[in-house]
């Protein structure tokens, strides 16, 4: 019998700082830094900024970890690893979700 293997595999996602957490709103268990993050494909999620210090609505480029399984790839967001300038970010934020916007579906009757 085959053994099944999964592949591990590492990328970057573009993201937009929601909301940094600050020690003043929580009480910090685990130690570690993060922030509320809206990722280019509308998602949302929190994660670790390690050092990298960004501010509420910075760009910022995220490490993914995933998994490639028979059932899919499963990911989770790992750490902020750049602080991207306003209008790098802008300009990569846009070019993101352009190609979101192109792949929705779009209804038979009405585009």
């Amino acid at each position: 019998m085959e053994e099944k293997r999964s592949k591990e595999l590492m990328f970057y996602h573009i993201g937009k700082v929601v909301k940094v957490i600050d020690k003043s709103d929580s009480r910090n268990l685990d130690k570690k830094h993060k922030a509320v993050i809206e990722m280019w494909d509308n998602n949302i999620i929190t994660c670790e900024i390690g050092n990298s210090n960004p501010k509420d609505n910075d760009f910022v480029i995220v490490l993914f970890n995933g998994l490639v399984q028979a059932q899919g790839v499963f990911m989770r967001p790992e750490t902020v690893t750049d602080i991207l300038s306003q209008e790098a970010g802008q300009q990569i934020w846009e070019k993101y979700k352009g190609f979101l916007d192109k792949s929705k579906p779009t209804h038979p009757f009405t585009g």
